[in-house]
């Protein structure tokens, strides 16, 4: 039933309680609530990018501001088969954990601890990959057109100057293929979520298709909008007096329609907000308001 929706929806998302396997002394939650966002079907630059971006959007609109960190499971895949690298798996924990020192106990040549060094202690743009490039890992072009394209797509979409590569973000293998990436906000050292590129698992579904995504933790979210001071909006209290009502109603309704928020009452002597009766009256001043000027000025 599930594939059968995926082979006819492209767009989807979705919000769940999950639970995961962590070992005992991790700092992660083991249980939490996570929204997500699915793009099935569609491979791509463009694909890429409209889910970093979505992710980006979507937090700006609960006032979030994100950053977003971009690696390739791809990229580090290549480096690791261009200096047949046997345990793969195991550098790919210890460059995500940026310890240079794990590192050395996998790798003992130089030349190749000076790459995987650069890739933990660097960030930044295209750049990052050229220069990895230059070290003589020509294998490396394709992702760099694929990643310049991303990232001037980014650009259209206005995020350009909140993502950057960091080739240590890295996941697990067995379920990404692609572009990976973390999503951050300040003042919180660890991710509140993150995603990528996916294919591979789709097979399991028994679906040739490809696909990306991300995740973000909703237990997170909620502790950081807390700590968001709350814009109290002004709201325009409108009374009327007996008689008055349809007026009253017609006035409300230009306003609503102007997106000015304001209530509705009889008036019973109150001092603040506006009077509705054979004129309109500021109930604060006294004085006669003209209706299509004080709507225009209000909002």
């Amino acid at each position: 039933m599930i594939a059968l929706k995926l082979c006819n929806e492209k767009r989807l998302y979705y919000i769940e309680n999950c639970i995961r396997y962590l070992p005992q002394k991790a700092i992660s939650q083991r249980e939490f609530w996570q929204a997500g966002a699915e793009l099935i079907g569609e491979y791509g630059p463009e694909a890429d990018a409209e889910v970093i971006c979505l992710a980006l959007e979507s937090l700006d609109k609960i006032g979030l501001k994100a950053n977003i960190d971009i690696g390739s499971i791809s990229v580090f895949k290549k480096i690791a088969n261009h200096f047949n690298i046997k345990d793969i798996d195991k550098l790919r924990i210890a460059i995500s954990s940026k310890s240079i020192s794990e590192v050395k106990e996998i790798i003992n040549n130089e030349e190749v601890l000076k790459i995987f060094s650069y890739i933990i202690e660097n960030r930044g743009r295209i750049e990052i990959l050229e220069n990895i490039a230059k070290m003589n890992i020509h294998e490396l072009y394709d992702d760099i057109n694929y990643i310049e394209k991303l990232f001037d797509i980014i650009k259209d979409y206005g995020y350009y100057d909140r993502v950057v590569i960091d080739l240590s973000t890295l996941r697990e293998m067995k379920y990404y293929n692609g572009i990976v990436f973390d999503i951050f906000i300040e003042g919180l050292g660890i991710p509140i979520g993150g995603g990528g590129r996916y294919d591979d698992m789709m097979k399991e579904f028994g679906l040739d298709l490809k696909a990306t995504g991300f995740a973000i933790n909703i237990d997170l979210i909620v502790k950081l909008i807390e700590k968001i001071p709350i814009k109290k909006e002004r709201i325009i209290n409108v009374y009327y007096k007996e008689g008055y009502l349809e007026k009253a109603i017609d006035i409300i309704k230009k306003m609503r329609n102007k997106g000015i928020k304001c209530s509705l009452s009889l008036y019973r002597g109150e001092k603040e907000g506006i009077l509705v009766s054979d004129n309109i009256i500021d109930l604060k001043t006294g004085e006669e308001i003209n209706e299509r000027n004080y709507i225009s000025n209000s909002k």
